[in-house]
């Protein structure tokens, strides 16, 4: 029954937005033009064909297990993304613009041009999302940037001061199984960077092990002398995909786990390891995913923290920012939190020092540095992506944070 509720619902809702976007393009076309019938059949050829292609995917949701397939069902996704958010926003426009119409019949008042005034920009708008989300799936998923930050740490021992931390996150290597170039430019960059420490704050995969096999020589070959430590996301438990069982479930789990540590990083689960230089040691703690409900809470922070030094530096890897808020910040001495997880919604705009996103209604801490009272978060914004196989206007990420100590 839910799969019909599924076709019915999005049927429904492609018909409506068609239908009454086509009547706002009949206004804006000259006279006859929106009336032929190959116009018509474009039109409606485009809405036939990309409900078809939602069906295909849909029946196809359960095989994404391989990841060949996994890209193919997300374009299908980005498509009609692409093609219906500027239909919402043009019908915004247009059903202003109709309201004007009314208001103006209402009181009397010639309308003449009114609600082209509406439909014109509402036009322009829903042009300009069409070509900034197909660049966004063409350009911006694999337009990869490094940010740059140092990050005061008091009484960073002197060894430490200068060190140079790469974070890493949200891989979701299913996305670029048949694109393994984007990974090697990621894996270059990176090394480029020559990082002290590597840290990669979790969502390895999509949901199964799978997808890492390609990769694992590729990501070994990431160097840091101070050693590679990851940590695990929401992703990485395969909760998102119905298991023929809980025992197929645990054991997808179980090698994923085992994957990631074959590409070389040391993942810590809800533990910490030491590290040492010269004489001073600074601890790197990792709790496993810990995120507001719907998402999973398998982390234990009071379990990481046992043995740690309060006389150390203490970095914590932790994928879910709303950790840092609720169970972090002024209630325990940690001097630095990385997390990943929100991807910044994939969409947003960042200029100079403005940033915007969806993400904000959702996450406090979204993207980037955030400090309070000598504590740090940084959220990276993830080098893949989830749904939407894309990004517009916000970038993937590589993220070098100096360490510094401020009183040297």
């Amino acid at each position: 029954m839910r799969p019909l509720i599924i076709v019915a619902f999005f049927t429904l809702f492609m018909l409506s937005m068609d239908l009454y976007a086509l009547r706002g393009i009949q206004h804006l076309l000259p006279p006859g033009q929106g009336e032929s019938p190959l116009f018509r059949y474009v039109y409606w050829g485009i809405t036939l064909a990309m409900l078809g292609a939602l069906l295909v995917a849909g029946s196809r949701f359960q095989q994404q297990r391989d990841p060949s397939r996994f890209f193919g069902i997300s374009l299908v996704i980005g498509i009609f993304l692409m093609l219906y958010l500027p239909k919402v926003l043009f019908n915004v426009a247009q059903l202003l613009g109709d309201a004007g119409v009314l208001l103006a019949s209402l009181f009397r008042i010639p309308a003449g041009s009114l609600r082209q005034w509406f439909l014109v920009p509402g036009a322009a708008l829903g042009v300009l999302l069409f070509i900034s989300i197909g660049m966004g799936m063409v350009r911006g998923r694999t337009h990869l940037k490094v940010f740059r930050e140092e990050i005061p740490v008091l009484e960073l021992p002197q060894s430490f001061d200068g060190l140079r931390l790469v974070q890493i996150s949200d891989l979701h290597l299913a996305g670029f199984y048949r694109n393994p170039a984007y990974i090697r430019k990621v894996v270059d960059e990176v090394n480029t960077l020559k990082p002290d420490l590597i840290c990669f704050t979790g969502d390895m995969v999509h949901n199964f092990s799978e997808e890492v096999d390609p990769f694992i020589d590729l990501l070994n070959e990431l160097k840091a002398p101070l050693g590679k430590f990851a940590i695990l996301g929401n992703h990485d438990y395969g909760a998102y995909f119905r298991w023929d069982s809980k025992e197929q479930e645990a054991a997808n789990l179980e090698r994923v786990k085992a994957q990631i540590r074959a590409s070389g990083f040391d993942l810590l689960l809800n533990e910490h390891r030491t590290v040492s230089l010269n004489g001073d040691s600074l601890d790197i703690i990792g709790v496993e995913n810990w995120g507001k409900p719907p998402f999973p809470q398998h982390g234990d922070l009071e379990r990481a923290l046992r043995g740690t030094s309060p006389d150390h530096p203490r970095i914590l890897l932790s994928h879910d920012p709303s950790h840092w808020d609720l169970q972090v910040c002024e209630k325990e001495d940690i001097d630095l939190t990385l997390s990943g997880h929100t991807h910044g919604m994939q969409f947003g705009i960042e200029i100079g020092n403005f940033r915007w996103s969806p993400s904000r209604w959702t996450y406090r801490h979204w993207a980037g540095l955030y400090g309070q009272n000598g504590q740090y978060l940084y959220v990276n914004r993830g080098l893949g992506y989830t749904g939407f196989p894309g990004r517009v206007g916000i970038r993937p990420e590589i993220t070098l944070l100096t360490l510094r100590n401020p009183g040297s």
